[in-house]
């Protein structure tokens, strides 16, 4: 963001709540400018904890409120990732984006592809359908969680949506054997459905598999391509 673009939309926030006659004006302008020196996404406690970093001492609610307020008067959007807590981003004018989601270290990445944009407004036009907004947002791994990662892992490191290929079964004969038992035999492809630190749920081909994470841990897999269709 410019500085000039940072300072107009202050200025412009500023006057709506003078008009509206807001209290601690000099505090909520100092939320303001917290937010608009990073484009990072952030819940409202993380906000509060970087005012506090700033030296700036605000109640945990006065943040959160300031922050809504932003959102009534059009300067943030409020966004909900996966099952997260709310995020506010910068919300420019004129401006639309999408976000790329890493469910491994919580990075998002913003991005605009103009021919994807002329492919979802063709879409609602073919439908009749008169499009006032939208969000994309995809999920996976990032680069640098990617790059972490070895070619083959253990089965218990993988994410929810992964599609893998099993290629080396550990431990002793009888373990081995379970696992062949229920299908996870080296060259069977699945899909993780569920790893929310519970039992690991995968399917394989038209089976549902829940598996504790000792088992998991003995399944070494390699990432499959996604579905493009």
């Amino acid at each position: 963001m410019s500085r000039g673009l940072h300072q107009e939309e202050r200025r412009q926030f500023e006057r709506l709540l003078r008009q509206q006659g807001v209290d601690r004006l000099g505090d909520r302008l100092a939320v303001v400018e917290a937010f608009f020196s990073s484009e990072e996404h952030h819940t409202a406690q993380e906000w509060h904890r970087l005012l506090a970093q700033q030296g700036v001492e605000l109640e945990p609610e006065f943040v959160a409120d300031t922050l809504e307020l932003m959102v009534r008067f059009g300067l943030a959007a409020r966004r909900r990732f996966k099952d997260g807590p709310p995020r506010y981003e910068h919300r420019h004018l004129g401006e639309h984006h999408d976000h790329l989601i890493c469910t491994c270290c919580g990075a998002i990445q913003e991005f605009h592809h103009p021919e994807l944009e002329r492919l979802k407004a063709r879409v609602a036009r073919d439908e009749g359908f008169h499009a006032l907004g939208h969000r994309l947002q995809i999920y996976g791994l990032c680069p640098r969680c990617r790059a972490r990662r070895s070619p083959t892992m253990p089965l218990a490191m993988a994410n929810p949506g992964e599609r893998l290929r099993v290629e080396r079964l550990a431990g002793g004969s009888q373990a081995v054997r379970q696992l062949c038992d229920l299908g996870l035999t080296v060259g069977a492809e699945l899909e993780v459905l569920s790893a929310n630190g519970g039992p690991l749920v995968v399917a394989l081909g038209g089976t549902r598999l829940a598996l504790g994470r000792g088992a998991a841990q003995k399944v070494l897999v390699s990432p499959l391509p996604p579905k493009t269709g």
